[in-house]
């Protein structure tokens, strides 16, 4: 005979008889479906909480990928910033330095106006290498315009060339060791580069003159000076005055005996008067 309840036999060990007790079978229909649900809400959210979890990762992977190209831009960025700074600063200081050249040639006396040209490139094409190699060569320039002695000491005309000539006094050919120059009585007499004065006084037969020893084992020779403006031991710049014209010692009018020395050796002035 079909009932509808379950009876459940319980024995214990060391216990005499058994227990029994009876089960609507409904009870039991309702437990194991609870139970397979539970089972299946634990398994959905599980498989939710993965996915989700997956997801978020992948999202924060990817996040994190995003925030170091951007920093890499970042760092990009601020290193553009940087370096176009100091091309500016490098290309204003190259600038700066030629206007410097440009003064010291016109206080060299001599008419030359720094070109300016060739072809465009624009700053962003400009490498910082390149800028400081190109500064480099015109810190040099500006440092050897500076110590040689090119340039000239006065405006004038020279009316006495280096070389052998008929001397004034003596009416036969004999060596001139310098270029005499036309100058007016009391007209300033310009150091032609930076150097030391070795000499500020009479000088023999060259009268009142001013020697100036320069760098490279150069050195220049400023005769027949009226007026001394240096004393030994002083340091002269380009285009310091460093006396007055004049006509003292063997001299027949007031002009500058001017003479250039190389090693100890005396050179044609007139190969320094000007850039060739």
């Amino acid at each position: 005979m079909e009932t509808n309840r379950y009876t459940i036999m319980l024995v214990t060990a060391g216990h005499k008889g058994a227990k029994s007790f009876s089960v609507k079978k409904s009870y039991i229909r309702i437990a194991f479906c609870s139970i397979m649900i539970f089972a299946f809400l634990s398994l959905f959210s599980f498989s939710t909480s993965y996915i989700y979890y997956k997801d978020s990762a992948t999202k924060s992977q990817s996040l994190g990928k995003l925030m170091s190209t951007i920093n890499l831009l970042s760092q990009d960025i601020d290193e553009n910033i940087i370096i176009k700074a100091k091309l500016k600063d490098k290309l204003q200081g190259i600038e700066q330095k030629l206007l410097e050249i440009q003064d010291v040639l016109d206080k060299k006396g001599i008419k030359k106006e720094l070109a300016i040209g060739g072809e465009f490139i624009a700053p962003e094409e400009l490498s910082l290498s390149y800028v400081n190699y190109m500064k480099k060569d015109i810190d040099d320039l500006f440092n050897t315009m500076k110590s040689i002695p090119v340039g000239t000491p006065l405006k004038g005309k020279i009316n006495s060339s280096f070389g052998y000539r008929k001397d004034p006094f003596k009416s036969k050919a004999g060596f001139h060791s310098g270029i005499d120059i036309d100058a007016n009585y009391g007209q300033a007499v310009v150091a032609t580069a930076e150097g030391v004065v070795t000499k500020a006084s009479w000088h023999s037969s060259y009268g009142r003159t001013v020697i100036i020893k320069h760098k490279d084992n150069y050195e220049t020779l400023y005769g027949h000076l009226s007026k001394l403006e240096v004393k030994e031991g002083q340091e002269v710049k380009v285009g310091d005055v460093i006396g007055k014209a004049g006509s003292t010692g063997r001299s027949t009018g007031t002009h500058l005996h001017y003479e250039l020395i190389k090693d100890g050796k005396r050179v044609n002035p007139k190969n320094f008067l000007s850039l060739k």
